[in-house]
């Protein structure tokens, strides 16, 4: 389903160069250490929300939502660089430019960042939250660029995902899926489709221009899902509490099941295209699942369940993020977890 409407924004958003210099080293610790630089700072309570954390595109910089900003960390000195404002999701595009939302009055926004400053470079109106007012749970659940950067999906606590272009958002394409809890979304490595997954209905794949609905998985709702990086394959997670709990691997094409693991996953990304990093209910440490030999291994050091996890562009670590530890990092391959600086209360 598509439709078409005129937002009343005025965003003009320029051309904004990829700031700094690609990370040759992917990202790894350049001291020899497995610690990050400085000591860690322990902060009472939860600082990090847990759901949202966002690479840059050459992999030199994370941005995660904590104590109601945007906390920026060099990964190659596990050091806080920077705070900027923000809400409780982030994405970061090919483009220079960085996602987040707002909620103000009970309208929530999606504002874009300069990602060399932190400066606002415009900002749309997505949506009344009627419902829950300013509460927790108001925003956006997910936000995800194209990998050119040129679009911008959103997937809205009033149950709608909504693609945005970046160059002129001032028309929005609604998806309508199934259910009225969308979670997450996810771009084929071309753009061209986006898939949906819903916490009350099945995952459904769209096409991005048109926004028609071109298949479904033949399973229960999922609440996170990630394209492999050729396409060929979608990787789900469920967080039920019986025995539909799984990590799942699809048919890219024919969306039918190929391997299952039958654990309560969360969130999850792909390294390379024959294994899915995970963060699991209930466990601290993340699961590293080679789906096409079933073979399991896990990554350590986190005193409380990760949620978001990432993987770095260059395939050299994995990121996730612990609503209590903060950032983490591990080498691809294995070994000991390095821990980010955390900001001060």
């Amino acid at each position: 389903m598509r439709r078409a409407r005129s937002l009343s924004v005025g965003l003009a958003v320029a051309s904004l160069a990829l700031a700094g210099c690609s990370d040759d080293s992917g990202g790894a610790v350049t001291d020899g250490g497995d610690t990050g630089a400085g000591d860690v700072v322990e902060v009472p309570g939860v600082p990090f929300t847990g759901d949202s954390a966002a690479l840059s595109p050459d992999g030199s910089r994370i941005a995660v939502p904590c104590d109601g900003e945007l906390c920026l960390w060099s990964t190659a000195e596990g050091t806080l660089d920077d705070r900027w404002d923000g809400g409780g999701v982030v994405a970061w595009g090919a483009g220079g430019l960085v996602a987040t939302d707002r909620v103000d009055g009970g309208t929530v926004s999606v504002v874009l960042l300069d990602d060399a400053t932190g400066d606002e470079a415009g900002t749309v109106e997505a949506y009344d939250a009627e419902v829950v007012q300013d509460g927790p749970g108001a925003g956006m659940r997910d936000l995800e660029f194209s990998p050119d950067g040129e679009t911008l999906a959103g997937a809205g606590a009033d149950g709608v995902v909504r693609l945005w272009s970046v160059d002129d958002p001032t028309e929005v394409t609604e998806l309508d899926p199934e259910g009225e809890a969308p979670v997450a979304v996810a771009f084929s490595s071309d753009g061209s489709s986006v898939a949906v997954a819903s916490s009350d209905a099945p995952v459904t794949v769209f096409d991005t221009g048109s926004g028609d609905a071109l298949g479904q998985l033949d399973a229960p709702p999922q609440g996170h899902v990630a394209w492999g990086p050729d396409d060929a394959t979608l990787a789900t997670s469920s967080f039920a509490l019986d025995e539909q709990a799984a990590l799942t691997v699809w048919d890219g094409e024919t969306y039918e099941e190929q391997a299952s693991s039958p654990v309560a996953g969360d969130h999850l990304a792909w390294l390379g295209s024959d294994t899915v990093v995970a963060s699991v209910k209930d466990d601290p440490d993340v699961r590293v699942w080679d789906w096409r030999t079933d073979g399991v291994r896990s990554l350590a050091g986190a005193t409380d369940t990760p949620r978001a996890v990432l993987v770095a562009p260059d395939g050299s670590r994995v990121y996730a993020l612990s609503p209590r530890d903060g950032v983490l990092a591990w080498p691809a391959r294995g070994g000991e977890a390095t821990v980010f600086v955390k900001p001060e209360e």
